[in-house]
């Protein structure tokens, strides 16, 4: 959860994990006020392995459909971004590295994006990439292959990066995942100075993103709908 999990308690929301990769259960829309979809190491182009994701897609969609905020971090933003009839393709090569961006005029007012600053910062560890899906409006000028953030209507939004993640959790990531460091052809030293050249940023950035979102999710928790 890393930056995450603080920012939404401080807003005085209840977080109630699942983690449908060991079985547990995905929650009824009428239990949650929103919907926060985290990354994963499954892929979207491979769906046919992992049924637990066709289940997710498949809520995430119906959560659109019925106005229930979501919010799609890598993995999860791919899962929506999939659900609403875009697409998602193996990236040329396995990315584990800083990006800088431009917001873009799309994001102005936005309940998330509209509060970062005209450049921003985030990090990438992945290998797929994704398309918006039809109506889905782009909110950053793209770095590379894909799109890095887009919202469809008016409370979903998918991020191709990772704006939840902290040093614990990176420490965790670089102690699990050491192939995945070679695999994107990185020195770990090399990743590491660029994370604590970023880390003040990405700090900013959860705030604005996170703390966006429950901002958005608040109103349906105070009336009930958690």
């Amino acid at each position: 959860m890393g930056h995450a999990a603080a920012i939404l308690d401080a807003a005085g929301l209840t977080f109630d994990e699942r983690l449908i990769s060991a079985g547990e259960p995905l929650p009824a829309l009428d239990e949650v006020a929103g919907i926060l979809s985290l990354g994963g190491r499954e892929s979207v182009t491979e769906l046919e392995r992992y049924p637990y994701l066709v289940d997710e897609a498949r809520l995430l969609r119906e959560a659109v459909d019925a106005g229930v905020p979501v919010f799609g971090v890598c993995l999860g933003g791919q899962l929506l971004a999939h659900a609403l009839g875009g697409s998602v393709r193996r990236a040329p090569a396995r990315q584990i590295r800083w990006f800088a961006a431009e917001r873009l005029p799309e994001a102005d007012g936005d309940p998330l994006f509209g509060a970062l600053p005209e450049n921003v910062a985030f990090v990438r560890w992945n290998e797929d990439a994704f398309e918006p899906p039809p109506g889905g409006v782009e909110l950053l000028r793209r770095t590379g292959v894909g799109a890095d953030a887009f919202r469809v209507g008016e409370a979903a939004w998918g991020v191709q990066f990772h704006p939840e993640l902290d040093g614990d959790m990176l420490d965790g990531w670089y102690a699990s995942y050491p192939e995945t460091l070679r695999h994107a052809s990185v020195r770990e030293a090399e990743a590491r100075a660029a994370d604590a050249e970023h880390a003040g940023r990405q700090e900013a950035l959860a705030a604005a993103l996170f703390g966006g979102f429950a901002r958005v999710v608040g109103p349906r928790a105070l009336a009930g709908s958690l």
